[in-house]
């Protein structure tokens, strides 16, 4: 498959550009990006053969198999409505786009156009989400998600909104994550504050299928915490720190010596799988080009981040204390916009 990279910055050049080198049957042909400095680092680094500063150009004159793009999400927005009208895949990071809106219309896009889309949402392919979903006993009952950050403390991406910009750079992670794991949201309550440049927040969502998470977020970490636990109907209790090792508690179970407290097992990665593989790029990546391959949409498409931007929206919403259009009446327009 043919790819063309739009955007070759850090996580083009760090995750995305070496992960899809790993990938059989996949070649860079392009990258596109506005800044000359990393058009020559592309080939510098990759031997990447042609390389522009207009990704319309990249895409026209290539003959493209998929196109893959980093960017802001205004960017990602324009990016891939021009792919999708070419019937060209596409995938972009996220966040997909700066709002719902722009998100329903390229849903709408994609569903006329039998497109296939994809989006970066590498934690529902990353090695422990795998190993819960292996581990858990009957159905998840609950889950405390601890998501910490030092960033961002400002406005981004050409956003005025500190807040959008937290909740679209990292919030969207741990949303999806819960939602990835327990399905939709039946109800959302947001408790905290955000301020000039401090976030403080915890989050507690219940679901359709009766299950209840609780989220503590922030921005005021020195660094990315990610842990959580998972406790199941069948009587498990799983706990993970750093997206790395699993412990595993089982009510009743008796160790050697007939003890039943205190103990339970544990589950680390490999140290020899590929840091690509654990933390979910290459799950990702391969499954939009197999799904690209196919022509068919992928398990990270544009309309599987519905859900997603639809809870972003109400946490936004209750921190600025503005109305927010209850779950029913928002499916109602969405059905009507089809």
């Amino acid at each position: 498959m043919r790819l063309g990279f739009v955007g070759f910055g850090p996580q083009a050049q760090e995750n995305l550009v070496p992960c899809c080198q790993l990938i059989p049957g996949t070649k860079i042909v392009a990258v596109c990006d506005i800044k000359e400095e990393r058009r020559v680092l592309a080939r510098q680094l990759y031997g990447v053969e042609h390389v522009f500063a207009d990704y319309r150009e990249m895409i026209e004159t290539c003959n493209l198999d998929a196109v893959i793009a980093a960017c802001y999400p205004g960017d990602h927005f324009e990016i891939a409505t021009y792919s999708l009208q070419r019937r060209l895949p596409i995938f972009v990071e996220k966040p997909p786009a700066p709002s719902s809106a722009h998100l329903l219309r390229l849903i709408q896009l994609a569903e006329r156009s039998q497109g296939t889309t994809g989006v970066g949402m590498n934690f529902r392919f990353a090695t422990v989400t795998n190993r819960v979903r292996a581990f858990v006993r009957g159905d998840i009952e609950s889950i405390t998600l601890r998501h910490f950050a030092n960033k961002p403390t400002h406005p981004f991406w050409n956003y005025t909104s500190l807040t959008r910009s937290f909740l679209h750079a990292q919030t969207i992670h741990s949303i999806d994550f819960l939602i990835d794991l327990c399905g939709p949201v039946n109800h959302l309550s947001v408790f905290g504050h955000a301020n000039d440049d401090r976030l403080a927040l915890t989050i507690v969502l219940t679901f359709e299928n009766g299950a209840h998470a609780s989220l503590i977020t922030g921005n005021t970490s020195p660094h990315f915490v990610f842990d959580f636990d998972v406790i199941s109907s069948g009587g498990r209790h799983i706990a993970s720190s750093a997206l790395w090792n699993i412990g595993i508690s089982d009510v009743g179970k008796v160790y050697d010596n007939e003890e039943t407290k205190r103990w339970a097992d544990v589950w680390m990665p490999s140290p020899l799988e590929s840091g690509f593989a654990r933390a979910g790029y290459a799950g990702q990546m391969a499954e939009f080009l197999a799904a690209a391959k196919e022509r068919r949409d992928s398990a990270i498409s544009f309309s599987s981040l519905a859900e997603t931007y639809r809870c972003l929206d109400e946490i936004e919403a209750r921190l600025s204390n503005q109305v927010f259009v209850p779950k029913a009446e928002s499916q109602m327009m969405r059905k009507e916009a089809l």
